[in-house]
Order: C-alpha cells, then structure tokens, then sequence
C-alpha cells in the first residue's frame, strides 16, 4: 500500500472538508482511498457528521458514487480504456478518477441525464482547478456516452455490461471477453473482481450462477435492523419509524426489520435510546443457531465491534455473564459504547493479546477468560468473501495468500475456544466468507484432532439467498471428556492437515 505522508494527508482531508456537493465530496474521498488505502465508509463519515452535505439526497448521492466507483473499478477501467489513447500509467490518478466518476453516472445512474453526468463532471474539473482537463474529460466522456445504448438483455455477452437486477445493458461494441470463451475473464472485468477470484468461484460455481453473485455483491446492500427486546418490540419500532417518515417492514426473523432505501442510522428514530442495531440477517442467525439462555456463563471470542456480542446479551435478557475479547483497544472500546447504548449490562469485555490466545492475557482477567464455559462464539477474522457488497474495498483487499494464512489464525483461535468449553457446552464457529479453507476445512480439522467435540450442526449461506454469504458450524463437547482432552490428531508443530 503506498505511504501518503502525514501533512499530504491533513491537506486532502481539510481541502475535503470545504466540498459543495455530492460529487465533490466522492471525488474528495476516492482520492484519499487511493492514496491511502483508508476505508471508504470512515473517509465519508466527517462530512455526515458535520451535515457539510446538507441534504439526504446529496448524502446518499455520495454513497453511491463512492461505493459504486470502487466496486465497479475494473468495470469503470474495461468500458473507459477503448477511448483513451495515453497508457493508463500516463494519466493522472485524479484525471482517472473523475473519468470513473463521471462514466460511473453514465453507465450505471438512470436517475442522471447523461449531459448531467458529463457537465457536472467537467464542472468538477475545474472546482478542484485542474481547467486544463475539461477538454479531454469531456471528450472522452462523450465517447463513452456514444458507446452506450438503450437496449437491456437478460443475458452476458462480450458487448453488455451488467447493471442490476439481472439486467444487461447493451453496448455498440465488445468490451468484455466473450463469456463463451473466456468466462472468467468476462465476469472478472464485467461485474469488478479480481482475476484469480473470478478463476476461483468459476469453478465451484459456474457463469450463471457466478452472475448472479455477481449481481448481489454490486448493488447497495439492503438495510437490516435487529430490534433490542430489552427495550421495545418489534411491532412498537415499525411504527416508530413510520412516524419518522421511514419505510419499515418485518424481516425474516422474528427481530429483524428491513429498511427501504438508504438512511444515515445515527439519525433514525430510536437509535440514541438504544432500540436497535444494523445487522444483516445471516449474522443474526448465528446467535439463534448459539442459543444463549438466561443466566449463562459464554465467551465470544472476537467481539469487536460488539454486534454480536450484544444480540447475546439480548437473548439472555441481560441476565449472567457474557467475556467479550479482542486484540485492539480501539475496537474493544466500541462494544463498550453498545452496550451502554443498548443498555446491556452483563457484557466483559477484555483486551488479549495479538495471538488471540485469552490465557496470554494480564493475569487480573486470566480467570475471567479460562472458563469454563456454558457456550462459546467463535466469529473469527476472515477474508469477507460473502459479504463483498457491503464492504466494497475488501475485493481488492483479499488474496489467496491471504486466506491461507487467515486459515492458520482460524484454527488456532478455534483451538483456544474450544479448550474453555465445559463438558456439554456448545461453541458455533462463525465466518462471513464462502471459503472452503476458512470454513468446513477448519471444522473438520478441528474435529479430527478432538474427540470430544461433534459436530451439532453445519449452514453454508450463499450470497443473496436471501442474504449475505457465509459459513457456521455448532460443535458440542460431550459430557464424558475434560476441558482440555484432545485426540491424536496432532502434527508435531501443533497444526493439523489442511486438505
């Protein structure tokens, strides 16, 4: 990742701070992602926080854009490239992302007439005074807007881009590889994900349903609530969010709510007294598939930034005792803050050290984290391949390199839990990726080294069915083992075979 020094950095941040408008306020901060590598979601949140936007419409206008252009950047780079003569190392980095910016609105905003789109890019341009640009911004900008049709199609070819909602829109000419030919080549550069993940997921997937991933994970992500029960009902927050002008309905699960549309959470109705948090329907399910019961002892592992860790608190009724770990400060302050907004008062949380591993902790919170305990959640860190919509950077993030080593770190925080797990507990094992190597794999490894651990349970969740991808597994530890009894299944340096 490239270093950006510290004043460089303050500079863009206070120039970002004086913006107008929506598309400048994206531009502001994809510069800054790019530069860098900070999350898009934190570079945004300054100019919600100081209303510098104004209106909803330009708030969720900078949304859009931003999460739009680093979702769709090789789409963006495949459809811009047939009508840019310089090599791409020739162009200025801001000059490309407004380029992006504006073939962005062109392609994929209907709500923006295309003039629009060219001319407030252009205007842009001159805002941040670069002048010299307009004519080549203009010009390429309108060759793309000629390069588009009106027509849709419902199937891939090399001459349409994917839109939404399974549509197609046709171009006046091939951009894409020819899905017959090359499919990964075609679905990596016609939906925006790297080439090795597109070799990847074509092989246990398929083109057809590797679209239709590919379609979930392009869209902005629907908005999930999870009604706290310590406070009000499900029904009582509908209606409270009616009364604010927001469109509320019941979800799938009996605490859920599904939002329409985008909203800034801090500012619905009933945020502040603590009445919900913004949780994805599949992460709820792992707390049903735990069961937490009232008066229990349980351990969740990785807490940050408390999510979880409080729909646990919740379903005990805030009654017995729930540690909450993590291995940054910062982060572990964040469940804190939930809980006290949430008003739950039952949950720990202490700090561990960067080997995931509770015994290494101070020795005042040794005892708290050796158990044993009634249950245990084990959601550990993950290469987030199902859950790419709503993190847009995390596709450019991820390599398999990574996963491997991410499977590693898996295991061994697997092992630490399972050690703290009393004869008949129940300890679910959580990602939010689709990998085998970070999911079944570990289990199964898991298992083959602990007899005294089986397996209750096993749910693959798939990206938009109907909710994010993702990966559980409920182990019990049988009554007639101890905490610490493990089978033969050790190599000598301590890890299992991965197959």
């Amino acid at each position: 990742m490239k270093h950006v020094p510290h004043k460089r950095r303050f500079r863009r941040e206070r120039a970002g701070a004086q913006v107008k408008n929506a598309r400048e306020a994206a531009f502001a901060v994809l510069s800054e992602y790019k530069n860098g590598g900070r999350f898009v979601g934190a570079l945004l949140e300054p100019f919600f926080r100081d209303d510098a936007l104004g209106s909803p419409h330009e708030r969720r206008l900078a949304v859009e854009l931003t999460n739009g252009v680093v979702r769709r950047e090789a789409t963006l780079d495949a459809l811009l490239r047939p009508h840019v003569q310089r090599p791409r190392h020739q162009i200025e980095g801001e000059l490309w992302t407004l380029l992006q910016l504006g073939t962005y609105q062109l392609v994929f905003l209907n709500s923006i007439p295309a003039y629009a789109a060219v001319n407030e890019t252009v205007a842009l341009a001159k805002s941040i005074g670069r002048e010299r640009w307009t004519g080549f911004l203009n010009g390429v900008l309108r060759s793309v807007e000629r390069m588009l049709t009106d027509q849709f199609q419902a199937e891939p070819e090399a001459t349409a881009v994917p839109v939404s909602d399974g549509r197609y829109r046709r171009l006046a000419r091939a951009v894409f590889a020819e899905p017959s030919r090359d499919p990964e080549g075609y679905w990596g550069e016609a939906f925006s994900f790297p080439r090795w993940l597109a070799v990847r997921w074509h092989k246990r997937f398929g083109l057809e349903e590797l679209c239709r991933i590919g379609f979930w994970f392009d869209q902005s992500a629907p908005l999930s609530l999870r009604v706290n029960p310590l406070k009000i009902s499900r029904d009582d927050l509908i209606r409270l969010l009616g009364q604010g002008d927001v469109d509320a309905a019941p979800g799938a699960l009996s605490e859920s709510i599904h939002l329409q549309g985008t909203a800034r959470v801090d500012t619905l109705p009933g945020f502040r007294d603590g009445f919900f948090s913004v949780q994805d329907e599949s992460a709820m399910l792992a707390i049903d598939r735990l069961a937490p019961r009232p008066g229990e002892t349980i351990l969740d592992l990785c807490a940050a930034p408390g999510t979880k860790t409080t729909h646990i608190a919740e379903r005990m009724q805030n009654q017995g005792t729930v540690i909450a770990t993590d291995i940054r400060a910062d982060r572990l302050a964040r469940v804190a803050e939930n809980c006290t907004r949430l008003g739950i008062s039952i949950v720990q949380p202490i700090l561990i050290p960067e080997s995931g591993d509770p015994s290494a902790s101070s020795a005042s919170d040794v005892d708290r984290c050796s158990g044993p305990f009634d249950a245990i959640l084990a959601d550990v860190p993950c290469s987030n391949t199902g859950v790419l919509g709503k993190r847009p950077e995390a596709r450019w993030r991820i390599t398999q390199i990574d996963i491997m080593e991410l499977a590693g770190q898996q295991l061994r925080l697997l092992e630490s839990a399972c050690r703290r797990l009393r004869p008949g507990g129940r300890l679910l094992y959580s990602t939010c990726s689709i990998e085998p190597e970070e999911n079944e794999q570990i289990v199964a490894a898991m298992l083959g080294r602990n007899a005294a651990l089986s397996l209750a349970g096993e749910w693959h969740q798939v990206p938009g069915h109907p909710a994010d991808g993702g990966y559980q597994a409920l182990l019990i530890r049988a009554q007639s083992h101890g905490v610490g009894d493990n089978s033969d299944g050790n190599r000598g340096d301590g890890m299992p075979e991965l197959s």
